[in-house]
């Protein structure tokens, strides 16, 4: 009888998993980020810091070339209420409340590559911050409205390294009032018209009154008036400033009625004029 053959059979395997996991040991100092990173910062960030443009105008000059900036700033400026003791009974009366000056800071990060331009920048951005009395300023966050400042206080940077030194300027805002939109326009007998913004706004004025013995402005909303009483001619030309209350005629100072009264318009003003024509001109305000 033939032997017969062996035949072996495995039994079913499934596919063998093998994971590894290596611990190695590694110190704080070996994790840390190396020294150009950690001092300088990203530098795609600081590209970024150096990049970016915001529009900063102080006095008529734009220090978006020298510098970025972050603004902290007030809703509104501080409101002091006045109260008076009531005699003889409890509380007190409401004597007034106004708005006060008061300091705006902007964080300032000069745009510089390397510590070697600092330098530079510093002094040509303290060119363009020395004024002697309060100028206009226009930040990023409401370019269309500004302030009248004028920088106070230090203006120390931190550290001067690579990685664009950074200063806090401190603007001091005497009034309180925001300018906006410089408004003009002409008028002929009487003209209504929109103020803007959200104060009462002063009137400037040139006018042409003709040959007449007086001449007068009156807001039909109110019955005030400002009104010039001496002769004029075809060719006078009267200059009212309503917020200096100043009032000329050919350059000359003008006589005025006693009873005038230098008003503001606000909302929608009507104005009438009592002959020839004038143009208005004023800049809002807002809160």
């Amino acid at each position: 009888m033939a032997a017969l053959p062996l035949r072996w059979q495995l039994p079913s395997t499934r596919p063998l998993q093998i994971r590894w996991t290596l611990t190695l040991p590694v110190s704080k100092s070996e994790l840390a980020l190396p020294a150009s990173l950690s001092r300088r910062g990203c530098p795609l960030e600081l590209k970024r810091k150096r990049n970016q443009r915001d529009s900063i105008i102080f006095n008529g000059h734009d220090l978006s070339s020298l510098v970025s900036c972050r603004i902290r700033r007030p809703i509104m400026a501080s409101v002091t209420a006045e109260f008076e003791d009531a005699p003889g009974r409890s509380g007190e009366y409401f004597k007034r409340a106004k708005r006060s000056g008061y300091d705006l800071q902007v964080d300032m990060t000069l745009r510089a590559e390397h510590r070697r331009e600092v330098e530079k920048v510093r002094h040509d951005l303290a060119a363009l911050l020395w004024s002697d009395e309060p100028a206009p300023l226009y930040l990023p966050d409401d370019p269309t409205r500004y302030l009248m400042a004028i920088v106070s206080g230090s203006t120390d940077l931190n550290e001067i390294t690579d990685d664009c030194p950074k200063a806090t300027v401190t603007f001091h805002v005497g009034d309180p009032d925001y300018y906006g939109q410089h408004r003009r326009m002409d008028v002929s007998g009487a003209a209504s018209f929109a103020v803007g913004g959200t104060l009462p706004a002063a009137l400037t004025l040139t006018a042409k009154p003709g040959a007449c013995s007086s001449w007068r402005i009156t807001n039909t909303d109110t019955a005030e008036f400002v009104e010039v009483v001496q002769p004029l001619t075809a060719s006078s030309v009267v200059r009212m400033d309503f917020d200096k209350e100043h009032v000329t005629v050919n350059g000359s100072v003008a006589q005025l009625n006693i009873m005038s009264d230098f008003f503001t318009v606000k909302d929608r003003a009507h104005i009438k004029i009592s002959s020839g024509t004038a143009l208005l001109e004023w800049e809002e305000r807002w809160l």
